[in-house]
């Protein structure tokens, strides 16, 4: 997907890379070129969105124009065996990775570290340091094929998906082994897509996109499903955040509306806003009343004869109206969000 426009580029068996651009009004092909001898396996567009990088398993990578889809850079033989991973990781840099394992099945990239993330089906999690040749560090071995892999809470947390259809969890700098996982997935997790810091949309091969909350750790729903024997390979969160873009072996790009999820989140964090608005308020208008009220203490004290009063009273209203709109706001909450799933 396109880092700032609706437009998508698609990898083709034959060896095709196809652009188009998407709208609710319909999609619009825009060019076609054959840019590969064998079956071209990924496609990534650079930072600025200018160029499309594909790769293949003749083992070329190559640099195409966005507008008109020539060829710009070649690079042949770039692996000795079939390339099969593709992560852009700036202007500069990008990474690939072959079926012998050189580099591995699935990427990620962490900026404030500058370090690259890798698994594979040897059951390994690596990390590299861009700036240096080596490994950083490697777990042990998972026993079971880690196939996907994203960065949540601020890259303090990995999430890995397995084959055997669960959910680990990296804490970042130990990656000696996971300290969490997440049962619930029947088959294989093929793909992650990170919608923000604490939620994820897992794609697997059972079809279903499923929505995953990470610490705490929940299923919320499913998002859309492929149908049955037509795994995921591949989720995508489009640049203003209105679909998941899902593709698959029904060679189908489908488009899921995940818009409701973000206004959600703003809805909440402006809820949140106004009570604190509110809350400093009345902290203003308590101490602007306070003066007032310890000139006249002297005078009401022989009136009270022990009776509570009015500031009392106020005070205890102004508290029963902050919880019925917290406890407004949370049912409004859950009722957007039962609705939505229920709508997909």
């Amino acid at each position: 997907l396109h880092p700032s426009n609706d437009i998508v580029a698609t990898g083709m068996i034959n060896g095709r890379i196809q652009c188009h651009r998407y709208g609710l009004e319909g999609h619009e092909h825009l060019w076609t070129t054959r840019a590969f001898k064998k079956s071209c396996r990924g496609v990534s567009f650079t930072p600025d969105g200018f160029g499309i990088y594909g790769i293949s398993r003749d083992r070329s990578i190559q640099l195409l124009d966005t507008e008109t889809g020539k060829s710009i850079r070649v690079r042949e033989t770039t692996h000795e065996a079939p390339i099969n991973s593709l992560l852009v990781i700036d202007e500069n840099i990008m990474a690939s990775g072959d079926d012998q394992g050189v580099i591995k099945a699935n990427m990620t990239f962490s900026k404030d570290h500058r370090t690259l993330l890798a698994v594979g089906g040897d059951g390994y999690l690596s990390t590299w340091d861009i700036r240096k040749p080596n490994v950083s560090a490697m777990s042990d071995q998972m026993e079971d094929e880690l196939l996907s892999i994203a960065l949540v809470k601020n890259g303090k947390k990995a999430v890995v998906g397995t084959q055997d259809g669960v959910l680990t969890l990296w804490s970042w700098g130990d990656w000696g082994d996971y300290n969490d996982r997440i049962m619930g997935h029947p088959n294989s997790i093929d793909a992650i897509c990170k919608l923000d810091e604490d939620t994820i949309c897992t794609g697997s091969s059972d079809g279903i996109i499923r929505l995953v909350s990470i610490l705490p750790n929940q299923f919320h729903g499913v998002l859309g499903d492929h149908g049955e024997d037509m795994p995921i390979e591949n989720l995508k969160l489009s640049h203003d955040k209105k679909y998941l873009v899902s593709s698959g072996h029904d060679d189908k790009l489908q488009f899921w509306d995940v818009a409701h999820l973000f206004q959600e989140e703003e809805e909440a964090a402006a809820a949140a806003q106004e009570e604190d608005l509110d809350e400093n308020t009345e902290e203003k208008e308590e101490q602007s009343q306070e003066p007032e009220a310890e000139s006249k203490e002297d005078a009401d004290e022989d009136d009270d004869d022990g009776w509570g009063t009015d500031s009392d009273d106020e005070k205890e209203k102004k508290k029963r109206k902050k919880t019925q709109k917290k406890m407004k706001a949370e049912k409004k909450k859950d009722i957007r969000t039962t609705a939505f799933f229920a709508d997909m």
